[in-house]
């Protein structure tokens, strides 16, 4: 860059060191500087994108400044910060080793940049200074080509989908189908079918309500929206009101009234058969009975569901007691404002992989499955594990640690497999566990950063969930592998019959 570029007569720069180089940066791009915070990684996004960040409500993208200048990376310390750097609204953060100090510069100071930089890549280099008599030379950098991703991992973007239609034959199968959402209290297996299921979340902060039954744990607001928690383990008598990290509120309408309900674990969505399901034993009678809405036999007996009525969990008159009904006259505008919020809420299934939190939107999945029987498909791709046997269809199976070439762990008894329809073709795509279903206003959902444009993470990316306390990265199934890729999973999947295999040995945790 010519010296002329550098129009005003003196500028300020933020000075920092990387190794033992000498960087500044024009101080009107620099917003703030911070410690180095929690970050998220993006998987397949750029060796040198370290992450996002959470700053004060933003997503932040976050570079490893070192890998992007090419240098070998170091262990951080109490030194390292954090330089955000704003170009026209474009924000970056810039990890360096430390920061040293604000120097003011003349313009004719400033030299061009020499075509080669030893250790550091010229590209980014607007100019060099020579301060302390020139003993120190300070690399100015241009602010703008740090806000943006070199374009160079593009990858074959899928053709457009149209929406399709289903074959008579599956949506037949449907009808006959139940889908359930299934948990544990103790070490019984319960299940709501999943039309009642408005969201999963972990367990909360419960404010306690006075002279209510041991069951109704209390209340609490979720999004503005007071309700009942009530433990089903106390009200059926099947273990205790022990919290662990898996214990789960399985959120429900009933009539119109959203409850929660504390279940010990959340254990699957499944499918199954209708026919596999049967009314309660004679022998069970009176109240038990009237919650049981029916009991699934799977797995040739071996499996028992307990299927429960909503409706018969709580009565009219408990609900009352704790304040959840209003018969306000303002009870059809609130339904028409509640209406509203649903409209705009985003319901995703959450899970998480490699330690980062991902979001599926609940409408491409059919159903979430423990580990299977997986057989080997010679000559596969290395991130297809293999195919899977699911009530009689051949499904192709993904390891999505593999596909987003993150380390490989040891499958656990929290991997789980999502089932999803792309395309008119089952997939199966396995993480390390699934979290929770939750409801997430739109206003919540931002755009993935600027920074990944053009580049693979951005064509899976639906966008990224802001939660405050934890981001969510929204994934697009549909755009998790390139056309060609997705014809030779089909390709897979058109296998008749395949052989046993056994299920991969899970290591226990805790």
């Amino acid at each position: 860059m010519d010296k002329k570029e550098f129009s005003s007569e003196e500028m300020q720069l933020v000075t920092f060191v990387l190794g033992q180089e000498s960087f500044g940066v024009d101080i009107m791009n620099v917003q703030e500087i911070i410690r180095i915070p929690a970050i998220t990684v993006i998987p397949q996004a750029p060796a040198y994108v370290e992450g996002i960040t959470n700053l004060r409500g933003n997503i932040l993208p976050v570079i490893d400044t070192r890998s992007r200048f090419g240098m070998d990376k170091s262990e951080r310390d109490i030194s390292s910060r954090v330089i955000v750097v704003d170009v026209r609204g474009n924000k970056v953060g810039l990890i360096v080793d430390a920061v040293s100090e604000v120097l003011r510069v003349e313009s004719n100071r400033i030299e061009a940049a020499p075509e080669m930089v030893s250790g550091v890549d010229a590209s980014s280099i607007a100019g060099v200074v020579k301060v302390n008599n020139g003993k120190r030379l300070v690399m100015i950098l241009e602010a703008s080509r740090l806000c943006k991703i070199d374009q160079v991992d593009r990858i074959d973007k899928a053709n457009v989908r149209t929406e399709r239609e289903m074959e008579s034959r599956k949506e037949e199968k449907a009808i006959e189908e139940v889908q359930l959402v299934s948990f544990l209290l103790g070490n019984e297996e319960f299940a709501l079918e999943i039309e009642h299921v408005r969201e999963i979340i972990r367990y909360p902060e419960i404010v306690k309500v006075p002279n209510m039954p041991d069951y109704i744990k209390g209340v609490i607001s979720l999004r503005d929206t007071l309700m009942p928690i009530i433990d089903m383990r106390i009200k059926l008598g099947t273990s205790d009101d022990t919290v662990t990290d898996s214990t789960r509120v399985v959120v429900v309408d009933v009539d119109s009234i959203r409850i929660g309900l504390v279940v010990d674990r959340v254990y699957e969505v499944a499918r199954i058969a209708r026919d596999t399901i049967f009314p309660p034993p004679q022998a069970i009678s009176g109240e038990t009975r009237d919650r049981l809405k029916g009991i699934a036999r799977l797995d040739k007996g071996k499996r028992i569901i307990m299927l429960l009525e909503p409706r018969e969990i709580m009565t009219r008159e408990e609900l009352e007691d704790i304040g959840q009904l209003d018969s306000s006259p303002n009870e059809e505008k609130d339904e028409e404002n509640t209406l509203q919020v649903e409209l705009d809420e985003e319901q995703m299934v959450v899970f998480k992989l490699a330690g980062e939190q991902y979001g599926v939107r609940i409408t491409q999945v059919q159903e979430i499955n423990r580990l299977s029987q997986i057989t080997k498909v010679p000559r596969a791709a290395k991130f297809v594990e293999g195919v899977v046997n699911l009530r009689g269809d051949v499904i192709p199976v993904i390891d999505l640690r593999k596909r987003f070439e993150i380390e490989s762990k040891d499958y656990t008894e929290f991997t789980r497999i999502i089932v999803s329809d792309i395309n008119n073709k089952k997939i199966g795509i396995i993480v390390d566990e699934v979290m929770e279903v939750l409801r997430i206003p739109g206003k919540l959902v931002e755009e993935a950063p600027d920074i990944l444009n053009g580049n693979q993470a951005q064509s899976f990316m639906n966008g990224i969930a802001n939660l405050g306390n934890r981001m969510i990265m929204m994934l697009n199934l549909e755009n998790i592998l390139v056309e060609k890729e997705w014809q030779k999973i089909a390709d897979i999947g058109k296998a008749d019959e395949i052989p046993a295999k056994k299920v991969p040995k899970l290591k226990k945790q805790g």
